[in-house]
Parts: C-alpha cells; structure tokens; sequence
C-alpha cells in the first residue's frame, strides 16, 4: 500500500515540476534576450557588456553565446530555436557575429 501512495503523490506532483520548469525557462529567455546594449548598423550586434546566453537580432536571427578559455566572445547562430520561442534561422542570417 505505501508504494501505491507514493506512487500517486509522485504521479500528482510531477506535472506542477514540469510547469516549474517550464515557467524558470520562459523567465530566462525573457531576461537573457531584451537584446541589451544592441548597436544598429548592418546588423544588430550585442554590446560587450551584454551578458545573456542568447541573442536575437531585428530580424529574427538568433545566437548564442559561445567562448573558449582565453579567445572572445562569440555568437554562433541558431538554426531551430525553438528553445526559446524564436522562429527558425532564414537565409539572411549571418552563421557569427
């Protein structure tokens, strides 16, 4: 009878830990793309001082934040961002900034 208890109280809970999840996700894209700092020229390019995993251009090329010891920052494109609610990358997009 105790693993049938659990079992249930494991089955009501795991939808509302998933909800959580989803609703941390949701406020980290928020945070991590109002596109701080973005210069406008021949394309938006994030400002050094922009700290957000993910970028998304005007025209909707996303990027993210890629850096190996000892090299700068670089953003490499996203071809299905879905992770973070953008729509797929279009021919326009550069593959770096």
């Amino acid at each position: 009878m105790k693993t049938l208890a659990i079992l249930a109280t494991l089955a009501a809970t795991l939808p509302m830990a998933a909800l959580a999840q989803q609703q941390s996700q949701q406020s980290t894209v928020i945070i991590s793309t109002q596109g701080q700092g973005a210069a406008m020229g021949d394309g938006a390019v994030p400002s050094e001082n922009f700290r957000g995993q993910w970028f998304t251009t005007p025209d909707g090329c996303s990027y993210s934040r890629t850096q190996a010891p000892g090299y700068p920052v670089r953003w490499m494109l996203i071809l299905n961002p879905r992770h973070i609610g953008q729509p797929n990358a279009h021919r326009g997009c550069k593959s770096m900034l």
